[in-house]
């Protein structure tokens, strides 16, 4: 499952997290390879609320930036 959380220090990320059963979750919220941008790009404070889907074997994710995607949306490709 990906999930967008609020880390009151840093604002909002994405996560990730596994189940077996559905019931019991683990996260993964460090270990998605995806971090906010450089400052001053449009998503240098906050990433969030993504979709992700795979397409010709290649998994892709589609996510908002900063101002909840209001200074833009982006994709990041996962090797």
């Amino acid at each position: 499952m990906w999930f967008s959380y609020k880390d009151p220090k840093i604002g909002y990320r994405i996560g990730y997290a596994e189940s077996i059963d559905g019931i019991n979750w683990e996260r993964f919220k460090k270990h998605i390879g995806l971090d906010v941008g450089k400052k001053g790009d449009w998503d240098s404070e906050m990433i969030e609320y993504s979709y992700v889907f795979n397409h010709s074997g290649t998994k892709f994710m589609f996510y908002n930036g900063n101002g909840y995607g209001q200074n833009g949306a982006g994709y990041a490709v996962f090797k």
